[in-house]
């Protein structure tokens, strides 16, 4: 029988060897691996393009006509908005980029055309959108809903947003404590009366920050919240009521100095001090004695600002405590007694035998 011409030349061919088989094999799959990662580098590329472009074109669409909105809000009518929503806010990207634009613009902007952008925004019906985000099982939509709906000014959804200060999600939680200020002119800060998780320092920070950039509200009496039984939430408020100079709640703030928190007694001798409460210095004295290092420190500090040379006896006492930082401080309130005191250190300064020489000779050091 005759053999076909393949059959003819492949005894001829040698067989190759495993190892070069598997080489050969090996050098297939990367570069089938090699070629398909390049079709998707290429995709990914024409993807984003695309992206872009759409990007590109509904930034530029929703700019020109929140601006003509803004300047011709007269000249629109109802239909024209409907017109405009249903040609070009058809889907979640479409909205996503209308609504950036609009929030962006509206941070810059205050007074009528804040108003007009407001109107905007309930007109086309993106507010609904922001709402359906707080019924979400996700925190980050929630939070999302939440700075969205404060940005612009919705406070008929104060209630719903309410809801979420004591989510067990702190960066949430924190987007609605700042909404609710943002909110709530007449009371912005009454969430306190019903918060129960702690306050972070960094949502401190953030709430004063709030109070800070919010229009006209209301600044409430931070002392009806100095029982709360969150340490933090009283650590805040402490903070609140000597950064806004509430004299009115020194009374309140001496209570706190036989709190058992060591924190909060400290926070409240920085706050009678920065307040200038004379009245605290009797307080202070009482108990002065049981503190610790750190603590009486502080109260050395405070007795220097609002007490007077009545206490030179005391502070030269404290120059014989084993602790340097209370020493160091004990002669500073000396050195701020007036001439006596003065005249006392000096006197240390200038024996060198003396053991506190080097305290007295820093405390009269002038400052630069």
């Amino acid at each position: 029988m005759e053999t076909t011409y393949p059959s003819r030349i492949l005894p001829a061919i040698p067989e190759l060897p495993d190892l070069v088989q598997l080489n050969l094999l090996t050098s297939l799959l990367f570069a089938a691996i090699a070629f398909i990662l390049f079709l998707f580098i290429i995709y990914s590329r024409f993807r984003d393009g695309v992206r872009f472009r759409k990007r590109r074109w509904m930034d530029k669409k929703a700019q020109q006509f929140i601006t003509s909105y803004l300047f011709n809000a007269d000249e629109l009518t109802a239909s024209h908005l409907e017109s405009f929503r249903q040609k070009y806010i058809t889907n979640a990207f479409q909205r996503y980029v209308f609504i950036e634009n609009l929030l962006k613009l509206h941070r810059n902007i205050t007074g009528e055309s804040s108003d007009r952008l407001r109107t905007l925004y309930q007109s086309l019906g993106l507010h609904a959108y922001a709402k359906q985000k707080l019924y979400t099982s996700s925190w980050a939509k929630n939070a999302n809903g939440i700075c969205e709906l404060a940005e612009m000014g919705m406070k008929q959804d104060v209630e719903l947003i309410r809801a979420f200060i004591n989510h067990s999600h702190p960066v949430l939680r924190s987007e609605a404590q700042i909404a609710l200020v943002h909110l709530q002119n007449e009371a912005p800060f009454s969430f306190l009366d019903e918060l129960e998780e702690p306050l972070m320092e960094w949502q401190q920070m953030q709430l004063a920050r709030a109070a800070q950039k919010a229009d006209s509200i209301k600044i409430p009496a931070f002392s009806q919240w100095l029982q709360k039984d969150e340490d933090t939430i009283v650590m805040f408020c402490i903070r609140m009521i000597e950064h806004y100079n509430q004299y009115d709640a020194v009374a309140d703030l001496l209570k706190l100095l036989d709190h058992p928190s060591a924190l909060i007694r400290k926070e409240t001798v920085v706050a009678l001090r920065n307040l200038g409460a004379c009245e605290a210095a009797e307080k202070l004295l009482q108990i002065y004695g049981n503190e610790q290092v750190t603590m009486r420190q502080e109260i050395l500090k405070t007795l220097a600002l609002i007490a007077g040379d009545e206490l030179l006896t005391f502070y030269n006492n404290q120059l014989h405590d084993s602790d340097k930082g209370v020493q160091f401080e004990a002669a500073r309130a000396m050195a701020q007694c007036g001439a006596r005191g003065n005249e006392l250190i000096s006197i240390i300064k200038n024996n060198p035998q003396h053991g506190l020489q080097p305290v007295a000779a820093y405390t009269l050091e002038p400052t630069t």
